[in-house]
Order: C-alpha cells, then structure tokens, then sequence
C-alpha cells in the first residue's frame, strides 16, 4: 500500500509564455453550455494548449474527430514544445479569497479499482460503465497524459503536503482570469514526502479506511485503469508506463477543501410530483423551475437525500425517454439554465467532508455526483502532463 501513491518524470511547457494559454479547465465542466468552450477556443486561437489534448464532454457527440486531433496534438507538443523534470509539484490554487495546496505526483493504478472495497485507492461515487469508453479512446490515442484527477488523503497532522509550502523551484504561475491563479514549485527530493505517505498508508491499512479517495475525476482515472488492463492483458509493453497516473493529491483537512453540492436539470420533462411523491425527511432539496425554487422534504442527511433523489429521477427517467439528465455546478448556473431552456431542476444540500473517509469505509461509494471539490471555476485546470505512449 505505501507505493499507491509514487513519483516520477512530468512535463511542462518549456516557455513560460505558452502558460498564458496553456492551461483551460476540466473536460466535465459546462457541459451544458458550449458556448464556455467555443470561446476558450476563440481565446486560445492556435497557441499551443491543454485544449488540444482533451474531449470536453459539452462535444462527445463530436469526439471521433476531437480524438484525432488530440493524436495529432500530442504528437506535436513532445516535438520540443515540454521540457521533462523529475519528481513531485506542489500546487498553490487561488480564487478570491481561498487557497488550496495539492501535489501533483502518480497514482498506482495496481493499488485502485473503481468496483472494488478494498483497495487502497477507492472511487467516492458510483461509477456509470458507459462514461468510461470515450474518456478510454483519448487516453489511447494521446501520446500525453494530462489530468484533471484530485485525489484526497485523510492527514489530521499536516504532514505531507503542508511542510513543503513555501519551498521548491518556482516552475509557473498561470493567471486563470476569474477562476483565480495557478502556481507549481518543484519538489525534487521527495524522500521525506515518500515517508510521510507510507507511514499514513499504514494507519489506514490498520484502521480499515482506505488511504486515497478520488475526489474529482472519477471517470477519467476509471480510463486509466481501463487503458492499463487492456495492454497487461495482451502483454503490451505499454503497460508498464500505462500503470500510473498523473494526479494532484490535496489533504481533506485543509480548510482550502471545501465540498459543494452537484444540482440535477432535466430537460424535456418536470420532475416534481416524482420527487414530491418519493421523498420524505426533515431535510430539504430545491425544485427549480423557470418561476423560481420551492422546498420540498428530503433526507436530512445529505448522503440520504443523494441517494433518494437519484433514484427517483433515474426512475423517472426510465419512463419517460424524452428526458434528458445532466449535472450542473452552481445554484446560479441551475436557474440559469432552468430559466432559459424551461427545465426542471434539483437543488442538492452540501456533503459534510468530515465524514468521507469513514462513509466509505462503512458504505462503499456514494450516490454519483453528490458533491464536488469547489464551484465551476474552482475545478483543477490542465496544466502538468506526462508520457504515456509512443503514439
């Protein structure tokens, strides 16, 4: 267990100018509205650019063609575009008035299995099979591996991440306009990070806990380890540089974590009475219309009414095929797009973060999407990358 989380080789651009464009955000947010993604590309232009590299979900309709551009990109950016470093980085995230460190090191896909109770690394929500195979053909026909993946580790005495602020070679600082600032410090003497790590994988392996959660980017690390079985399967020598991955490791305690809840929008179909008829509870979750919100009674716990809720609208949405689910970051954003498509949608509660490690110890994973790791603009942006294929 103590190398479930590892360190190695990572790129970044070699030209600190490429990081005014380099950088965008992760692939499953607006997906609801491409119009974020058409002007990113408008920002963008033909600079060199994360964007190149990623399929993001608001175009999946699309992603055979974005795929091969991806290739194409992949292909070109290794041309001298990166330059290689060894080790670990830490990772200073600003917006307004919070700060959040993380450290962008690989996760060992030997140690995690989305299906799995027990291992060292464990998915936090349910894992949905079909979302697996288009973030799968990126991750195969990219020559790069870039990441969006936050994984979480349970350190009530601050000993990774938090000693090493402050220190190590400055490697960018990335203006993100509102979404905040992005700055990397190399770590290259991970020893002390190394034993910090192992000696908090032993607690967990004796407490029962799991030692790493994926906070954000289930889906996209689930195609990693998709990606590695298929060639240890065959044999493929790509396997072994296929085995890890690249994520940024932030601790659960930091004050810099916050949780947010992940609303629900139908389009094409009103949900109230299957909500109203299959929910009850001292708690409460929003419907929301093009008029406004009105409450209705949920689980008071936040897990519960998560659970409760999508049931019912999977239910719902079973019966009624001309609707259409999806997943929206930002009480604004829901009546946003409520009020201009005329959708019906779910405000959800916050998750206490508190509890996470322990809930999935006990229970497994929770219900899919029930919380995410700061608004839309507050999501990790692409910005360190690595090898993964001679493609």
């Amino acid at each position: 267990m103590n190398n479930a989380l590892t360190f190695g080789k990572f790129l970044l651009p070699a030209d600190k100018e490429v990081f005014r464009t380099w950088p965008v955000i992760a692939c499953d947010q607006y997906t609801s509205s491409p119009e974020y993604w058409d002007n990113e590309r408008v920002r963008i232009g033909g600079a060199p650019s994360t964007l190149g590299l990623i399929c993001p979900e608001a175009f999946l309709s699309d992603s055979a063609k974005i795929t091969e551009n991806i290739a194409r990109k992949s292909r070109e950016y290794l041309g001298g575009l990166l330059r290689e470093y060894d080790g670990a980085v830490l990772v200073k995230r600003t917006v307004a008035d919070s700060v959040r460190y993380g450290l962008v090191c690989l996760a060992d896909l030997e140690y995690y299995d989305y299906m799995s109770s027990g291992s060292a690394i464990r998915a936090t929500e349910g894992t949905v099979l079909d979302r697996i195979p288009p973030r799968l053909a990126v991750r195969k026909a990219s020559a790069l591996d870039v990441s969006h993946v936050i994984c979480l580790i349970d350190d009530p005495k601050n000993t990774v991440i938090e000693p090493l602020i402050g220190q190590g070679e400055p490697l960018y600082d990335a203006d993100l306009g509102k979404a905040g600032r992005l700055e990397g410090r190399l770590v290259r003497d991970v020893s002390g990070v190394s034993a910090a790590l192992a000696a908090l994988g032993a607690e967990a392996e004796e407490s029962g806990r799991p030692f790493v959660l994926v906070g954000d980017g289930n889906h996209s690390l689930a195609a990693a380890k998709a990606l590695y079985e298929e060639y240890k399967k065959a044999g493929d020598s790509r396997a072994e540089n296929a085995r890890y991955a690249l994520v940024e490791v932030e601790n659960l305690r930091s004050e810099g974590v916050a949780f947010h809840p992940i609303h629900r929008i139908i389009y094409g179909g009103d949900v109230t009475d299957a909500l109203t008829d299959a929910l009850t509870g001292e708690g409460k979750v929003g419907l929301c219309t093009a008029e406004g919100i009105k409450y209705i009674p949920a689980p008071a716990d936040a897990a519960k009414a998560y659970k409760s809720v999508q049931a019912a609208l999977d239910k719902y949405l079973s019966e009624h095929s001309e609707a259409k689910i999806d997943y929206i970051h930002g009480e604004g954003e829901l009546l946003r797009l409520c009020a201009e498509n005329k959708a019906c949608g779910v405000l959800m509660p916050s998750l206490d973060k508190s509890g996470l490690f322990a809930y999935v110890a006990e229970n497994g994973v929770l219900p899919r999407k029930s919380f995410s790791m700061g608004e839309a603009d507050e999501k990790r942006f692409y910005m360190e990358c690595r090898k993964i294929s001679d493609v």
